[in-house]
């Protein structure tokens, strides 16, 4: 029986090792965090259930949901009704409502654009009906021959600088903490393309009830940080430090690297000149949320976007005053859930502040809701260094060739994870699921 190390136990790698495991292999993941999950997970902090990354799903992520159906959690999904009613967004002079999905009539009728605006949106159905066809909304290097210019840019050209700053920009800032002008049109049109008739979905016992059952079935040790990974001929060796600082080093046939990209040169050795190369290119976006737990009381149903002129500190401000989607158990209190702006989260970076948030932001939510301090029972504090892989022009024809390469070369060394496959959770799933499947094709006679 072939003996698999997976690093990592976010979905990319939780895929990965349960497709392993089923294929007949002995399989063990290491995972540095107290948790497994990465950022599809739910924990309770100050009180509160509190999302690690992803919040939502879309239903064209397939890879995905053809697990959930093998694990048997179909009937516990749930579909948001409102998937195409309307968001308020603030612009700084206006309030309006966008929809989450890509809606030509809503858009051909809407009042914050105006007539020009309106006469060529019509412009990006033939980008978008090709991409439909031609991309995998899943698998970003599918997408590589529309990867040469960014969302700020072909928007302004194609439709209107109103367009992008009222409808693109929120969309970007709010959910992935991006800016258009960071993002190939790929992202955009692979995402346009599939999203017009996608619903949105999670899970009626939380967000994270897909990587808690993948873990369950899995032998995951928790709190082992991963400090040398080397190919060790015929198989690989991993030296980890456990808890309580003691470092233990295993062997093991094969290894499944579901790290996020940027760490892969920091705990892998014997990379090639041209693997160094690819991830010395990977980029990810930084990130900050915060949670209010309140005291019981009235609460007004609230969801705002804000763009860049609304000079707000939030991209996104959700009142909260009841929420069933949580872990079995869990009593959510009413809540409030602030993403902060891309601009802000490099402010207090650089001035130190990923563990003081809210001294950062209080008064906005004050403003926002005026006395609503005096009913706070508990604060919640996120922050990634790592939130999301940033598909910037060019990244994901390079992404194409290293699949290719690792395609091409069987070895005892793979590599998963969303800065190879999409900035969502689908995308990292199908990564870790592809891979897997690659292993197993390379080395048919060590599979069951």
């Amino acid at each position: 029986m072939a003996k698999v190390i997976v690093v990592g136990a976010g979905i990319a790698g939780l895929s990965a090792a349960y497709d392993l495991k089923k294929a007949g292999m002995d399989v063990t993941v290491l995972e540095r965090d107290e948790f497994a999950g990465g950022r599809m997970a739910d924990r309770i902090i100050s009180g509160v259930n509190v999302h690690t990354g992803a919040s939502v799903l879309f239903s064209f992520n397939k890879v995905m949901f053809d697990l959930v159906k093998e694990l048997g959690l179909t009937e516990d999904l749930y579909v948001f009704p409102d998937r195409n009613g309307g968001y308020k967004v603030d612009n700084g002079s206006r309030e309006y409502k966008l929809k989450l999905t890509f809606d030509p009539v809503f858009l051909l009728t809407h009042p914050a654009f105006g007539l020009k605006t309106k006469a060529k949106l019509a412009n990006l159905l033939p980008d978008m009906i090709q991409a439909g066809r031609k991309t995998d909304p899943c698998l970003m290097h599918t997408a590589a021959h529309i990867d040469d210019e960014n969302v700020a840019d072909y928007i302004s050209r194609k439709v209107s600088k109103e367009f992008l700053e009222n409808y693109i920009e929120p969309y970007f800032r709010a959910p992935w903490h991006w800016e258009p002008e960071q993002i190939s049109k790929a992202y955009l049109l692979s995402l346009l393309g599939h999203v017009v008739n996608a619903d949105l979905l999670s899970f009626k016992s939380g967000i994270g009830h897909l990587t808690r059952t993948l873990s369950s079935k899995l032998r995951v040790k928790l709190k082992a940080t991963v400090t040398s990974i080397a190919i060790d001929d015929p198989g690989v060796s991993v030296t980890y430090r456990d808890e309580n600082g003691h470092s233990s080093t295993t062997q093991a046939d094969f290894l499944v690297c579901a790290v996020p990209g940027t760490k892969v040169t920091e705990i892998v050795d014997g990379l090639t000149s041209a693997q160094r190369g690819f991830f010395s290119k990977v980029r990810y976006n930084r990130g900050a949320r915060i949670y209010y737990a309140l005291e019981p009381g009235p609460l007004e149903h609230h969801f705002r976007w804000f763009t860049r002129q609304s000079e707000c500190k939030f991209s996104l401000f959700y009142a909260m005053p009841h929420d069933d989607l949580v872990p079995d158990g869990h009593h959510q209190p009413p809540y409030l859930q602030c993403e902060i702006t891309p601009e802000l989260s490099e402010q207090i970076e650089r001035e130190g502040g990923q563990n003081r948030l809210d001294e950062y932001v209080r008064d906005e939510v004050e403003r926002l809701y005026p006395g609503i301090s005096k009913r706070i029972s508990g604060v919640a504090e996120q922050w990634w260094d790592d939130m999301l892989p940033l598909w910037y022009p060019g990244y994901a024809t390079m992404v194409g060739g290293f699949l290719n390469q690792q395609q091409d070369h069987r070895s005892r060394l793979y590599f998963c994870g969303d800065y190879l496959s999409q900035s969502h959770t689908g995308g990292a799933c199908a990564s870790g699921r592809h891979i897997a499947a690659l292993l197993q094709n390379h080395w048919p006679d060590r599979a069951r």
